[in-house]
């Protein structure tokens, strides 16, 4: 009962999250044909742009390695930072109108921002993880060609499968920045508990149950290449994507719902599902 409570959980949030990415990827697109808006990338189908996407991350794992280990208070201003600007994205599209000169946009944007750092809980970090995701991830998939977005992927998912296994690097930051709700992450409570005090050995402790994470990245890959694939091909090819990512996302779950505490790369194996789904489509 609990995996299927977890699996409808993820797969909620997924949803949502790529719904609301493909109408800002949407809104962004068509205002891009009309000439109001320039893609993030100047050449849409130029490879190099994977190249590029692939060595800033590897730069902001690095700053992110650093912060944790020595600055978390820094870890902590750029979290705020990126979901101030990239929810501020989804909410301008959403509600594209100002109150007393101020838009809409940056007033949502900013308590978002402020209640998720100054009283994190589980339901603002996932909720700053959708708005956040919907609004990076329909611009950067909108200003990509499909080409280059899977080079991007298969090269993100060996870094994704070393990471975790070689190097174990992306294990230790997972550890480090879930000890706290953060926009980083998607969270379920494993047993729907919080931590409360037992005796062990004699002595009164906290009993923390397990909780289940889901990275920023594994929900905003997908997002990429459907509205990637929504902007070159059509409305079919992204959906039959998102399809594909779901499926391969609930067979992940039951997966690692059977072993607590297991650390997969996820991107991989989503990938897989995404790409399976976007051939289908393609074969229609």
């Amino acid at each position: 009962m609990e995996e299927k409570k977890i699996m409808i959980f993820f797969v909620g949030i997924f949803l949502l999250t790529q719904a609301l990415g493909l109408y800002v990827g949407n809104e962004y697109i068509q205002l891009m044909k009309a000439g109001e808006l320039e893609p993030a990338f100047e050449n849409p189908e130029n490879v190099e742009n994977s190249l590029f996407l692939i060595v800033y991350m590897l730069l902001v794992t690095g700053a992110i390695i650093l912060m944790v280990k020595y600055k978390k208070i820094l870890l902590r201003a750029v979290e705020a930072v990126a979901v101030f600007f990239a929810s501020m994205i989804t909410f301008d599209f959403l509600f594209p109108v100002a109150i007393f000169f101020i838009p809409v946009s940056i007033i949502l944007s900013s308590i978002l921002t402020a209640w998720k750092m100054l009283r994190p809980s589980v339901l603002n970090q996932n909720l700053a993880l959708i708005f956040s995701i919907a609004g990076a991830g329909a611009v950067i998939g909108a200003s990509l060609g499909v080409f280059p977005v899977l080079i991007f992927i298969a090269l993100i998912s060996v870094y994704d499968f070393v990471s975790v296994f070689l190097t174990k690097h992306m294990v230790y930051i997972a550890k480090e920045i879930t000890k706290t709700p953060t926009a980083f992450t998607a969270a379920f409570p494993y047993k729907f508990e919080k931590p409360k005090k037992v005796v062990l050995k004699g002595k009164k402790v906290t009993k923390k149950f397990h909780v289940f994470q889901l990275g920023g990245g594994d929900i905003a890959i997908p997002l990429i290449f459907s509205i990637s694939a929504f902007r070159t091909y059509g409305l079919i090819q992204a959906v039959f994507s998102i399809i594909g990512s779901i499926i391969s996302l609930c067979l992940l779950i039951y997966y690692v719902t059977k072993r607590p505490g297991t650390a997969l790369p996820a991107i991989p194996w989503i990938s897989c599902g995404m790409l399976a789904g976007f051939i289908f489509s393609m074969m229609l």
